[in-house]
């Protein structure tokens, strides 16, 4: 378990390509969920976008949890409010409120570099 939550910290995205890429990837799944509840659709006239929703959710909470920070910080805001997004995207990001670590490993990587000049 403790290997798992340190592989967790030190796997987040700290470049701005890393994170980058991380929001095209989630992107891509959003893409990917709209295509499958269309398919869907077109054969089941009567299906809600709630399983729509839920996914997008799902995959866009994934994804800024892994990238933490700000990220995670815009999650939180969102879900505040019950008037921006729908039920599902509120009920998944406010759970990000107990997924940030007080810090993460690369945060305190990257400070003890920028402070003190070395690396590895």
């Amino acid at each position: 378990m403790e290997e798992e939550t340190e592989k967790g910290l030190s796997s987040i995205p700290t470049s701005k390509v890393k994170r980058a890429a991380k929001v095209i990837g989630a992107s891509a799944k959003v893409g990917g969920n709209y295509i499958k509840y269309y398919a869907k659709k077109s054969v089941n006239h009567s299906l809600s976008k709630d399983s729509l929703h839920s996914d997008n959710a799902e995959d866009i909470y994934k994804s800024l949890s892994e990238m933490k920070g700000s990220a995670l910080k815009v999650a939180q805001m969102m879900s505040m409010d019950s008037q921006v997004l729908p039920k599902a995207y509120q009920d998944k990001f406010s759970m990000a409120q107990y997924n940030a670590p007080p810090l993460s490993y690369p945060l305190i990587l990257k400070t003890f570099q920028q402070f003190f000049g070395k690396s590895r």
